[in-house]
């Protein structure tokens, strides 16, 4: 038998089994166990699906009251920490970069540093390159 027909078949019998607990109950004028069981679970569900639709809707505006209000404010609160902590992090290390030994020439100031002091005067980053190596046409 294939699952289909098998299924017909059971649904069939249970509704056989109802008709006959119903014919029952009204013959002995008291409730049949099968009835009075289908009753409390039908209770039971309308109970659990109530909570269901309770837990939703309250579920759904803390989400919405979170999205809308909430998350605006914390992602503007993190974004605002985090650029004073990056700009904090970039003054300490700038300055420990200037007096780093790796960019440092035995000579006195490296180029690096001396562009950005030209750049600081008002000069561009350009003005201490020389211009001899390269060739001009005339």
């Amino acid at each position: 038998m294939t699952p289909l027909i098998s299924l017909f078949a059971l649904s069939g019998v249970f509704l056989a089994l109802l008709l006959v607990a119903k014919r029952l109950e009204e013959k002995k004028r008291r409730q049949v166990f099968v009835l009075n069981l289908i009753s409390k679970g039908d209770t039971y569900t309308r109970e659990l699906y109530h909570k269901t639709v309770h837990l939703y809707s309250d579920g759904r505006e803390d989400l919405f009251f979170f999205w809308e209000k909430q998350m605006p404010l914390q992602t503007r609160n993190f974004k605002n920490k985090l650029v004073s902590y990056l700009k904090e992090r970039q003054f300490e290390y700038l300055n420990t970069i200037r007096d780093s030994k790796i960019l440092k020439k035995s000579d006195g100031m490296s180029e690096f540093f001396q562009k950005i002091s030209n750049i600081e005067k008002g000069g561009t980053i350009h003005d201490g390159i020389d211009d001899s190596s390269q060739t001009e046409e005339n």
